[in-house]
């Protein structure tokens, strides 16, 4: 039974767009904003914003702080064997 990376991460996660948004967090530079996760993924703000979060608050992101309030809310990436995970099992 092949099932696509949302499904897993449906299963997983209990959330759709988990794998997805770790992927992309894992595979990148290390420093995200929802906005551009958002553009990236096609995916709403909401969703972005809410597993940003989540990765935040089990201390898989930090939240940076912005000069003003006008720039995006950034995060940057702890170092961490999930994000690996993350990668593989969104490949898989």
């Amino acid at each position: 039974m092949e099932s696509g990376v949302g499904d897993r991460s449906k299963l997983l996660f209990n959330n759709t767009h988990m794998l997805s948004v770790a992927e992309a967090i894992g595979a990148g530079e290390g420093v995200v904003d929802s906005k551009s996760l958002q553009n990236r993924l096609g995916l709403r703000q909401s969703a972005v914003q809410r597993i940003l979060v989540a990765l935040e608050g089990v201390g898989l992101m930090e939240r940076l702080d912005r000069q003003a309030r006008t720039e995006p809310i950034r995060f940057r990436r702890v170092t961490h064997p999930f994000w690996e995970a993350a990668l593989e099992l969104a490949r898989a």
